[in-house]
């Protein structure tokens, strides 16, 4: 027996991405990131239309009882903002004074103890910075990244779907 799911419409799913702000989109994404540990993902549920994040760990399935479509991704082997982007030019000079007086063994944490140290909100830094970087690269031409969202949406939901796929005998 073929299990029927109600899905949002194409309307409605333009509508909830054109009232989503970049850093709705990738504040998700990050705070379920793990760095060498779990891909961090934006989706937005196409039953329900909830925007939420899930962090998927290296050969975990995620689950199949979701139909939903990914708005923001972070590999967990990215690094998705370098000290120098992280910091102005002042805090990255102090940084590599702090990071060279610090002893000789790796430190993974050190810009974390930088941050903590200085009053720097780190979190909220790399999210502000992630969503101005979304907006600027990913979002610059807006139609463009809602037709990509439509096309997983239209592959989420129709099987086989390919929007420019041709048969032989289209040419």
């Amino acid at each position: 027996m073929e299990e029927i799911v109600e899905v949002i419409g194409v309307e409605h799913l333009k509508v909830i991405l054109s009232s989503l702000t970049p850093e709705e989109i990738v504040r998700p994404a990050y705070e379920n990131w793990q760095a060498g540990i779990r891909t961090g993902h934006t989706v937005l549920n196409l039953e329900t239309g909830k925007v939420y994040g899930l962090g998927i760990e290296l050969n975990q399935l995620p689950l199949a009882d979701d139909i939903y479509i990914e708005l923001f991704t972070i590999d967990s082997y990215e690094e998705p903002i370098d000290e120098e982007e992280l910091f102005s030019e002042k805090e990255y000079d102090e940084f590599l004074d702090f990071s060279s007086s610090e002893p000789s063994e790796y430190i993974p944490d050190i810009i974390t103890e930088f941050c903590e140290i200085n009053g720097i909100d780190e979190d909220m830094r790399k999210i502000g910075l992630l969503a101005y970087n979304f907006e600027k690269e990913e979002q610059a031409n807006y139609n463009m990244w809602e037709t990509a969202i439509l096309n997983k949406y239209y592959d989420a939901i129709y099987e086989g779907h390919n929007p420019f796929m041709f048969s032989q005998n289209s040419y």
